[in-house]
């Protein structure tokens, strides 16, 4: 398996994850801004605002081993949030968010891309797609990879 990581590109000799692995892809839009919030993360949530609404971030989670485990992958403004959570502790409310039209989800199977590819800023929407393999260009929004997503399976 490290082999098979230096062939793909990696700089190092450790095991990677399986390539096609499937993820659950999850549009929502954030909560409001907290008071007393920091200044950066008021002017975050107002420029989200231009966003698509319903369509303002994106995460991702995949099913990781027995006993209903998720991995959550959550790419925030100022951290990368990836852990492993039990599925009693996000299934449930994922439901009744896409239940009430809170949230959107599409299955998709990574894949490896056929080339290096420029991910531009480092936004939810390029991780993402860097995670799934999905193209996106550089300045694409929630909205854009949704699209890119649903029209065709080589997306």
């Amino acid at each position: 398996m490290a082999e098979d990581a230096i062939r793909q590109g990696s700089l190092l000799h450790l095991p990677t994850a399986p390539v096609h692995r499937p993820w659950l892809v999850i549009f929502v839009d954030p909560g409001a801004a907290a008071p007393g919030c920091r200044l950066r993360n008021r002017v975050l949530h107002l420029l989200l605002r231009c966003l698509r609404p319903g369509f303002r971030h994106v995460l991702a989670i995949s099913p990781e081993g027995r006993g209903n485990a998720w991995l959550v992958v959550n790419p925030g403004s100022d951290v990368l949030s990836v852990g492993v959570v039990h599925g009693s502790h996000i299934i449930p409310d994922l439901r009744r968010a896409v239940a009430g039209g809170h949230a959107r989800v599409i299955a998709v199977t990574a894949s490896r891309p056929a080339g290096w590819r420029f991910r531009g800023l480092f936004t939810c929407v390029a991780t993402i797609a860097h995670l799934t393999g999905v193209r996106a260009g550089p300045f694409c929004t929630p909205w854009g990879l949704h699209r890119r997503m649903t029209s065709s399976p080589s997306a």
